[in-house]
């Protein structure tokens, strides 16, 4: 009987101790989207490709988007996508034997909890911060590839497979980045 009281001592000892240190179950604690970043208000500046992906992937986190940026807590700005290829290497009879690929974007994430006033934004005000480049986060995604003139149709479908799989990868970036910010 007394083994077990002492059994029964150390162990409550044991689960307070790990209760007052934080300690979670991995996935117990989480967070809603929402309730990280609270409602948000997309502005793409132009045509980006990524921008209805960026929808999904944070509706998927059960993020809120709403119709006006007076009515958001957190303003999500798109700017400057650029997508290129360019040559990586030559070989030494000067054929191109690697490009390189890249697909970035500027990122801007205004909070109300960071002490911006969302009340305060216009339309001519939101064309403003998107001169400022003080704010802005370039998050880009580059791979190279090795080309053969030999097989150019399979290395324009290899081309198209790193594209792909270099969206999906920026997309990652890009919500984590938003979310980065906000805890």
């Amino acid at each position: 009987m007394k083994g077990r009281l002492h059994t029964f001592a150390t162990l409550l000892l044991v689960a307070a101790l790990v209760s007052a240190c934080g300690f979670n179950i991995r996935g117990s604690g989480r967070q809603s989207g929402d309730q990280i970043v609270g409602d948000v208000f997309l502005v793409e500046s132009g045509s980006i490709s990524v921008s209805v992906e960026l929808r999904n992937a944070l509706t998927a986190q059960q993020v809120r988007f709403v119709p006006r940026a007076d009515q958001a807590d957190t303003i999500i700005i798109l700017d400057n996508e650029n997508l290129s290829r360019r040559v990586a290497s030559v070989s030494a009879s000067g054929r191109v034997s690697e490009y390189e690929l890249l697909h970035a974007i500027d990122l801007r994430v205004l909070r109300s909890d960071d002490g911006f006033d969302i009340d305060e934004v216009e339309p001519a005000k939101l064309a403003e911060i998107l001169m400022e480049d003080s704010q802005a986060q370039t998050v880009s995604v580059i791979r190279d590839y090795t080309y053969n003139e030999t097989d150019v149709l399979a290395k324009d479908d290899e081309e198209q497979i790193l594209r792909e799989e270099m969206q999906q990868e920026l997309l990652r970036h890009l919500v984590l980045r938003i979310f980065a910010g906000a805890i």
